[in-house]
């Protein structure tokens, strides 16, 4: 290993809670993401998030997409311009952060790799294995609902709701604010069971046809199917461009007939 990439990669371990949570890029509701689950731990609990943060053209001017740097690929293998990281989580606490390839400044690829190997490395020591992908569910909005059909209580359904309470309008400018109010319930055997429940501020602006759309994205199923990741997304944008910021709303755990926040 690189010297200089062995205090980066201890540090990423031994950060304090608190400031690990500030950093967490799934918190924020900023960027333009991508996520994949690529491992778990033996009991569900744990698990790691391959993000990618893609950089926007320099200009609004640019609608084309940046040229990428030599050895960064997305996971479809496409090459893509911005930033990698690789998360570790306990529930819906971030436990370690891992800078991989870095937006702007290219990494070169022997760099990269030693930073992938040193992260597999921790991922090991926190009880997370690569190789047991997740399963990828996307919601869709129209049907307002996800429908499992793996996991020990399989089939059941998903339904999400949301609801903007507004705030007034800061004087003189074109900003919306207020709460956005999330939940996601079970439906099984004719019984609806709230399971999750989040209150997040928002704000954004309207000028330029300016707009944020939060919702539901997509959900991860462990490998036993017990253990449900859901991220949600928030699209914002206006006549210049626009992006997706995933969240990380909440994680599940199926105990016996209850499914609960882990």
């Amino acid at each position: 290993m690189h010297p200089l990439l062995a205090p980066l990669c201890v540090c990423a371990l031994l950060l304090p809670s608190t400031l690990l949570a500030a950093q967490d890029p799934l918190a924020k509701g900023q960027g333009d993401h991508v996520a994949q689950v690529i491992g778990w731990s033996s009991d569900e609990k744990r698990f790691a998030v391959r993000l990618y943060a893609r950089s926007q053209p320099a200009s609004p001017q640019v609608d084309r997409e940046p040229e990428a740097c030599e050895g960064y690929v997305n996971g479809e293998g496409h090459p893509f311009r911005g930033s990698l990281t690789v998360l570790a989580y306990e529930g819906g606490r971030l436990l370690s952060l891992f800078p991989i390839q870095e937006a702007g400044t290219c990494t070169p690829l022997t760099q990269a790799q030693e930073r992938l190997n040193a992260a597999l490395k921790r991922l090991e020591a926190l009880g997370i294995q690569m190789g047991a992908p997740a399963k990828e569910l996307l919601f869709s909005p129209e049907t307002g609902g996800l429908r499992v059909e793996d996991g020990p209580q399989a089939p059941y359904t998903l339904e999400y709701a949301e609801r903007l309470v507004p705030q007034p309008p800061k004087p003189k400018q074109s900003l919306q604010r207020g709460v956005l109010e999330q939940e996601l319930s079970v439906l099984k055997g004719g019984t609806r069971t709230k399971v999750l429940s989040r209150r997040t501020p928002y704000e954004y602006t309207t000028a330029a046809a300016g707009y944020w759309r939060p919702g539901l994205d997509r959900l991860f199923l462990s490998p036993s199917g017990k253990t449900l990741v859901v991220m949600g997304a928030e699209r914002v944008g206006n006549l210049s461009g626009g992006r997706k910021s995933l969240r990380l709303l909440g994680v599940l755990v199926w105990s016996g007939e209850q499914l609960k926040p882990l």
